[in-house]
């Protein structure tokens, strides 16, 4: 069983939380292992309109395309593609 402690700014132990582990959420780019940061945000169309694409992604694979927003790298490709940009 792991253990997280925290300790204030002076140093002081605040608290003790025990469990079995968070369990981690991986970017689901393929043959990255690197911790998820952030989801897609490209909004689905069809049956799933008004939900977005959500796939976890690393900082290294999100594109920010604006305030708060990331894409997929496929995402980010179909767009640059549909806009005429290579």
């Amino acid at each position: 069983m792991g253990c997280e402690i925290t300790r204030d700014a002076a140093g002081n132990l605040t608290t003790i939380v025990c469990s079995r582990g968070r369990r981690r959420a991986y970017c689901e780019e393929p043959g990255c292992r690197r911790d998820s940061e952030r989801l897609c945000d490209y909004p689905l169309r069809g049956e799933k309109a008004g939900k977005t694409c959500d796939r976890k992604l690393c900082g290294g694979h999100a594109r920010r395309v604006g305030p708060d927003r990331d894409y997929c790298p496929a995402h980010a490709a179909e767009v640059r593609t549909a806009a005429g940009n290579p």
